[in-house]
């Protein structure tokens, strides 16, 4: 019996010490408030930027996810420079190893204010080689043709995280080069 009311004295005992602190310095009441209210904020930011809504803007009902529907089509260069996150449905895609991927729901990455908004509606592929955030403003189809073996490597492993991370949209098109009528391949499915 003594060694169970030992236990119960010993799980107290950091509650008493941390009444009779408050107790004998009421600022930290203050602080302890203080304290829990930055650290609901800090929990309630990261779980918003986790899901890929802008913390200034007010949570939406359906997790705070704008729903687009599915897109599959094939992009020229022009085409692809729409889908820069300023249409209607601020609809963000980018081209990887020509393949283009829809990433609107990391707006805070490719967003306006986002980390990389100049990579929105460009073709990415050159910028993850050499890890350059500049804007790829050549409206000239890159074929990727004076890479060295290492570098396409590379490529391939950038495409292939964009791949298991984003939805794939479409291919990046050669000038001339036909579009895929991607509504075919839906119906044999």
């Amino acid at each position: 019996m003594a060694g169970s009311s030992k236990i119960v004295d010993q799980s107290f005992a950091w509650y008493s010490s941390f009444y009779g602190t408050i107790k004998q310095m009421p600022i930290n009441i203050a602080l302890v408030i203080v304290s829990t209210i930055v650290f609901y904020k800090v929990v309630r930011l990261s779980r918003r930027l986790h899901r890929g809504q802008d913390p200034r803007e007010p949570a939406k009902a359906n997790g705070g996810q704008r729903k687009l529907p599915p897109l599959l089509k094939d992009f020229t260069i022009p085409e692809l420079r729409e889908y820069d996150g300023t249409r209607e449905d601020g609809r963000i895609l980018l081209a990887v190893n020509f393949n283009v991927y829809d990433v609107s729901r990391s707006m805070h990455y490719y967003g306006r204010g986002g980390v990389y908004p100049s990579y929105a509606g460009r073709d990415i592929s050159r910028n993850l080689i050499h890890f350059s955030v500049e804007s790829n403003e050549s409206e000239e189809y890159d074929d990727l043709c004076d890479l060295s073996t290492s570098q396409m490597n590379t490529l391939r492993e950038w495409d292939q995280q964009y791949k298991e991370k984003y939805p794939f949209v479409g291919k990046l098109l050669r000038p001339g080069e036909v579009h895929t009528n991607y509504d075919d391949e839906e119906d044999s499915e």
